[in-house]
Order: C-alpha cells, then sequence, then structure tokens
C-alpha cells in the first residue's frame, strides 16, 4: 500500500531545470516592474499585457469558513512581455520610436535610463549608429542641463552606454533563427564583450517581416510531405527561440513589423490584417500601429483660392512632424479576460503622440 502510495506521490512531481525554477518563483514573487522599457506609454501597456488584471479580488489562497476545504485560487500566469511596433505607412516613426527604446534602456538611471544591455537583430540593413547616437543624446537632453555634464564627459557617456549594444545582421530566417539560438552562448561568454555585468534587457527585432515573402516561396518550392507547412514551422521555430531567451534572460521582445495591407476599422483605432502565422500572433498579442499626422484632403469643388488660404495651416501641421500611435485590436478575442478594459481605462486608450526634430524624439508631449 505504502509502494502504491509512494509511486502515485512521485508521478504527481514535476521536474524542471534549475533556471526555469528560478524564473518561475521570480515571476511568481517578485513585485511586477513597471519601467521595462524605461517608456512610459509602452510600459503601461506592457504591465497590462504582461500582467493580466486578476480574476479574483482575493489572494491566492481562500477559507469560505473555518470548517470549509482549502481552495487554492489558480494565480494568472505572467506572459512573456512582447510589444510589435507595425508602421501603417512609410515614414511612420517606427525605426525612430525603436532607437528611443533603445536609448532609453542602455542610458542609466541616473540619465532616465535603464542600465542594461540590447540586443539588435537588423533584418532590413538599414541599422544607423548616428541616428540612434542623436537618440542617446536626445535623451540625456531631456533629464541634463548642459552645465550638468561637460562634452567630454557626454561623449564618455555614449560611448559607454554603446559598448552594450550587440547587433547582429540576419539575412534570412534561417539565419535569424541560427542568431538567436546562438545568443544565449555569446552573452554568457565573458571574453566576447563587456556587459557581464548588466542585464539584457531589451532584444529588437528591426522587422519581423523582412524575409515572410521569401519563407513563402521557399515553402511553395519546397517538397514536404502533406499535411506538413514549413513557413508555418519556421516562424514557431522562431517563437521557440525567443521563448527560451526571455526564459533565460527575462528581457523584452519588441519586434519592428510592416502593414502589408489596408488599414481595418479596430475597436480603438484602425487595425491591421495579420499577415504572420498564428504563432506569431499567441506570442505577441500587444501590437502598436504609428503613423505620422497627415493633412485631410481638399474637398471637392474646392477652389485656388481657397487652397491657398489653407495652405500655410497644411504647412504647419508637416513641419510639426507629429505621429501618434494606437493599440491594433485586431486578435483581441484572443486577449486575456480583462485586457481590452484595463486598456480602455487609460488615458486614451493607451494612445500616445510623440513628436520628432532636431531635438529628438518626445513622447506624451503632442497627444492631442
Amino acid at each position: 500500500m505504502a509502494d502504491v502510495l509512494g509511486t502515485r506521490v512521485l508521478a504527481e512531481v514535476k521536474e524542471e531545470t534549475l533556471d526555469k525554477f528560478l524564473h518561475s518563483l521570480q515571476n511568481r514573487y517578485d513585485p511586477a516592474p513597471t519601467d521595462r522599457l524605461g517608456v512610459p506609454a509602452l510600459d503601461r501597456l506592457l504591465d497590462i499585457f504582461t500582467y493580466p488584471p486578476p480574476l479574483h479580488q482575493e489572494t491566492n489562497h481562500q477559507w469560505d469558513s473555518p470548517l470549509s476545504p482549502y481552495v487554492d485560487h489558480p494565480v494568472r500566469k505572467p506572459r512573456a512581455p512582447v510589444i510589435e511596433i507595425c508602421s501603417a505607412s512609410p515614414c511612420a516613426g517606427k525605426t525612430q520610436l525603436l532607437y528611443h527604446v533603445v536609448a532609453a534602456s542602455l542610458l542609466p538611471r541616473t540619465y532616465g535610463g535603464i542600465g542594461g544591455a540590447v540586443v539588435w537583430l537588423e533584418t532590413d540593413l538599414r541599422f544607423c549608429i548616428l541616428r540612434l547616437r542623436s537618440a542617446l543624446l536626445s535623451h540625456i537632453a531631456t533629464r541634463a542641463s548642459s552645465t550638468d555634464i561637460s562634452p567630454l564627459n557626454l561623449d564618455a557617456l555614449v560611448a559607454t552606454s554603446l559598448h552594450h549594444l550587440h547587433v547582429f545582421n540576419p539575412s534570412s530566417s534561417a539565419s535569424l533563427l541560427a542568431t538567436l539560438i546562438s545568443l544565449p552562448a555569446y552573452l554568457f561568454s565573458l571574453q566576447r564583450h563587456s556587459s557581464a555585468a548588466r542585464t539584457l534587457t531589451t532584444l529588437i527585432i528591426s522587422n519581423i517581416s523582412a524575409f515572410v515573402y521569401q519563407d513563402r516561396l521557399d515553402a511553395d518550392e519546397s517538397f514536404h510531405s502533406p499535411g506538413s507547412n514549413t513557413f508555418v514551422q519556421r516562424y514557431r521555430d522562431l517563437v521557440a527561440a525567443l521563448r527560451n531567451m526571455q526564459t533565460t534572460f527575462s528581457c523584452v521582445v519588441v519586434a519592428g513589423n510592416v502593414a502589408f495591407a489596408p488599414l481595418l476599422p479596430g475597436a480603438l483605432g484602425q487595425a491591421v490584417r495579420p499577415h504572420l502565422p498564428a504563432a506569431w500572433s499567441a506570442f505577441c498579442p500587444l501590437k502598436l500601429l504609428v503613423m505620422r499626422e497627415t493633412t485631410p484632403k481638399f474637398g471637392p469643388g474646392i477652389s485656388a483660392e481657397e487652397a491657398a488660404r489653407e495652405a500655410p495651416a497644411r504647412r504647419e501641421v508637416v513641419q510639426r512632424k507629429i505621429f501618434r500611435g494606437w493599440v491594433d485590436t485586431s486578435g483581441s478575442e484572443t486577449w486575456e479576460v480583462g485586457v481590452m478594459g484595463a486598456v480602455e481605462a487609460l488615458d486614451g486608450s493607451g494612445a500616445f503622440g510623440f513628436r520628432v526634430d532636431e531635438e529628438g524624439l518626445r513622447i506624451g508631449e503632442y497627444g492631442e
């Protein structure tokens, strides 16, 4: 009898590696971080999707009465922090926003940053170190006056921060997957970089759709067994590699994307029809759309004199370089219960404005 009971109890024991156990322990008992990216407009949304509103107001354990049996209400497991930033049109501000996220992740907390390390996977071969340097200088300028830091110390601060940025240039989805798989070994090798003392806070993929056409073509041309889909499997493998990175390093994944189809009506604004496999949508429910503020078209039958009178106001809108971002609700039927209500409860339902000019990028000052 004792042997049977022991076998039954032993079968209920779940085995897992030490890193996964510590990761689960951290998620359960550590307070939810509020500055994962150092960008409040994005962090507020990440908090909602990563830590969905509780289903019960009670704590995890509850007794209905001294005589009632113990009841264990399930705790909602935190999701992996992932955010997609999709440009709804060309020159929509997506890349500049990504540079802003990197600057906030790299700079020390004394200058409004997080003081972490960043991995940037450049799939479009458009990464510009000069634009990132400008984003760093802009971020510093908003938090320090010219008398707080000398030009020499400013250059040293920027150079030190950039030492903790690790840029890779995968040329295909297979190369992207191989890079993700090899990243842990690279980051744990103290002889290959100087970021050992920093936490990997952010992993950025500049364009998650960069190889989608080539992948579809390869899938169509390849000879595979009935029922298999190499295109879908590639994205499943990518998601699995990203999950492994997050389990190992507890980093935020930020992916850029582009809209391949016209925008559709959405609950919180315009939305984009998903063009990536369901594995990606399940991994990344939080999607933002960004777009540059545009001027409305001239009305039908407008005269040349009326158009000339409107010209200064239209020119002002163009010169202000104002952009807007909002939550894409396509696929919201798969969101956790309570997430939509929490997003709608935010100011502007989570929408934000940002401006890009010679002084850099500023968020939240031009939301109206």
